[in-house]
């Protein structure tokens, strides 16, 4: 369920959520994000069209195979009772242990034509809600996922029917787990109408600047995933 961040009530409840993740990674002794630099590289391109890529190939992640990667991306909308000790703890949410200083929720909002959507799965629709809290910018998409299985993680970022991005995740097996590689591409690909939003709309939207500030988040985020999943075991 989306958190209304914007009403007392619901910025007390989501303090509550990331305290709690926070107490859950303080337990495990993994509170500390990993910096920018232990990104193998990144990069940030302006098209002629006025579209972004950014791209960041991670760190490889030890111990953390490509299936154990498409199963936290298929229950990223879940939560545990996993307390960094056993199961007998509160009710957290995968999403806020991810990272719990910008996550506010993950939502399926469709359900596949086979299966269950419980995060995100191909065919279904998700709501992405994050806040990038030092710079106070609000991530709040709805991500059409078009491919979700032991190689890659892609999926559209829609508004109405309308696509004005993607982001593809591709991962694949190494001696030791796994490599990973995030690329996000802001932009319209429409002729004419597209170059308008392009250059005009989406700079107001996400810069140059945002886009370094998501590098900075996604490496936050990404370093935690073989922290969170090596110790759950529960797969």
């Amino acid at each position: 369920m989306a958190k209304e961040i914007w009403n007392p009530k619901g910025r007390e409840a989501l303090r509550k959520e990331r305290l709690l993740a926070r107490k859950v990674l303080k337990a495990i002794d993994k509170v500390d994000f990993k910096p920018e630099t232990s990104a193998k590289w990144t990069n940030i391109t302006k098209h002629w069209n006025g579209a972004l890529r950014v791209q960041i190939q991670h760190q490889d992640m030890v111990g953390v195979s490509p299936k154990m990667l498409k199963w936290w991306f298929e229950n990223l909308g879940q939560k545990t009772t996993w307390n960094g000790i056993d199961f007998s703890g509160e009710e957290v949410s995968f999403y806020h242990l991810w990272h719990h200083r910008d996550h506010i929720s993950v939502t399926p909002l469709t359900q596949p034509q086979n299966g269950i959507n419980r995060g995100f799965a191909v065919g279904a629709y998700s709501k992405i809600h994050e806040q990038f809290n030092d710079y106070n910018e609000v991530i709040n998409n709805t991500m059409l996922t078009t491919v979700l299985d032991e190689t890659e993680f892609s999926f559209l970022i829609k508004v109405g029917s309308l696509t004005v991005g993607r982001i593809n995740h591709y991962y694949e097996p190494t001696e030791t787990g796994s490599t990973f590689y995030a690329e996000t591409y802001l932009g319209v690909d429409i002729p004419i109408i597209g170059w308008f939003i392009n250059w005009i709309i989406l700079p107001m939207f996400f810069s140059k600047t945002t886009a370094m500030h998501w590098i900075r988040h996604n490496i936050e985020e990404t370093g935690q995933t073989d922290k969170i999943l090596l110790i759950i075991q529960f797969l």
